[in-house]
């Protein structure tokens, strides 16, 4: 409640449309605690929130911020693949839907003119398949379950 005074524009009463769940048997390699498997288990959770946004927020005019992992998100409402995405730091992507018909992409998130100063360290990011490969010891990362950069496409 303190943070309204500064963030008043902040709902303190809104809950999430979906849950982050810890992958089964899967740990964080830097922290040991459970996690979320990544590429894969993350590919697929940005699947289901696809379908919670475009359910949830039908007709509606919805602005998301994120990082650039979520190229997976624009791949799942764009029903296509991730190869070609890339996120650019402040990057934005503009999706269009009319009606009930397919997601359209206006425009790329891969640049951001409006950005005056990065660090020149900082780069348009996306999903390679390494990402998605299985390691040495069976640790997973999707590619056991079918999930890669194509994960999205019918």
């Amino acid at each position: 409640q303190d943070r309204f005074a500064y963030f008043p524009q902040v709902d303190p009463t809104y809950h999430s449309l979906h849950r982050v769940k810890p992958t089964p048997g899967f740990a964080c390699p830097k922290t040991g605690h459970p996690c979320e498997a990544f590429a894969g288990h993350y590919t697929k959770r940005m699947g289901e929130f696809a379908k919670k946004i475009e359910e949830h927020h039908r007709g509606e005019t919805i602005v998301c911020f994120s990082h650039a992992a979520s190229v997976a998100l624009v791949a799942a409402l764009l029903k296509r693949s991730m190869r070609e995405l890339k996120f650019a730091a402040c990057g934005v992507y503009e999706l269009e839907r009319i009606d009930d018909g397919p997601w359209t992409l206006v425009s790329g998130g891969d640049t951001n003119p409006h950005v005056t100063e990065t660090s020149p360290t900082t780069y348009p990011w996306g999903f390679s398949e390494k990402q998605f490969k299985e390691v040495e010891g069976g640790r997973y990362f999707g590619e056991s379950e079918g999930v890669g950069l194509d994960y999205f496409v019918p």
